[in-house]
């Protein structure tokens, strides 16, 4: 059985052009369920999605789901935390919450009933990542060795 089409419609936006906003929350769904892809099951694992308050729309614009991982060839991290995130490598620890309230400049195109975005960039800096894998995590057990220089 076909399910009914939607008869819900979208706001739309300009496409092939910038259109500037900011990312305005980022939801998580631990146990999203994405489509099998080529005869493949469906699996169940952490989705995420970013959510765009986009100037001159009333509606907020959101991505689609994204399995949440930061592998150098998922969605996520190559088309928007390699873009928006300075000293980013593909699977680091990052806490993609250091994003929201980032302006952004964006390029959607049509797909469709809906819109993708195609494109991201940062309007100021990106946002930075340093890598901390190479420290300690608590500084109460850092053995300082016999000569510290202090």
């Amino acid at each position: 059985m076909i399910p009914p089409k939607s008869t819900q419609t979208y706001e739309k936006v300009k496409v092939g052009e910038f259109v500037f906003g900011e990312i305005a929350d980022i939801e998580y769904d631990m146990s999203h369920t994405f489509k099998g892809f080529q005869g493949k099951p469906d699996t169940q694992q952490a989705g995420v999605r970013l959510v765009f308050k986009l100037d001159g729309c009333e509606h907020p614009h959101k991505t689609r789901w994204m399995k949440f991982s930061y592998h150098e060839k998922a969605n996520l991290y190559k088309n928007f935390v390699s873009k928006l995130v300075e000293g980013c490598a593909p699977g680091m620890e990052f806490d993609l919450d250091k994003i929201k309230g980032m302006k952004v400049k964006t390029i959607w195109a049509n797909n469709g009933d809906f819109q993708n975005i195609e494109n991201i960039f940062p309007v100021d800096k990106k946002a930075v990542h340093v890598d901390m894998s190479g420290y300690p995590a608590d500084e109460d057990n850092v053995d300082l060795g016999e000569e510290t220089p202090f």
